[in-house]
């Protein structure tokens, strides 16, 4: 239920996306290492954080559906979460192909 409500998210469509395009890739590229395991961690690390993300914007929307300087905050800090597991992956990716 809870990846079914996540799915409704453009976001977290987009993000699943863009894991099922480059997993054949990597399973190609890192069959039978450490860096394919390594890879696949750092994607469903997004995925994480992007669900956790859309829940908090979520009850943030419930709580406080007018403008407030907290609540916008709180969102802002959930992508942030996002966006610092876009550069773990980012470092990841760095260290399986030029490793």
């Amino acid at each position: 239920m809870g990846l079914k409500s996540a799915l409704r998210d453009r976001a977290f469509r987009f993000e699943v996306l863009l894991g099922l395009i480059f997993f054949p890739f990597f399973v190609i590229q890192f069959w039978h290492t450490l860096k394919l395991l390594l890879l696949l961690l750092g994607c469903f690390t997004i995925l994480i954080t992007e669900v956790i993300n859309c829940s908090i914007e979520t009850v943030v929307d419930l709580v406080s559906p007018r403008i407030h300087p907290l609540a916008k905050r709180a969102k802002d800090i959930a992508s942030a979460a996002v966006l610092l597991a876009f550069f773990n992956f980012a470092l990841i990716l760095i260290y399986c192909f030029f490793n």
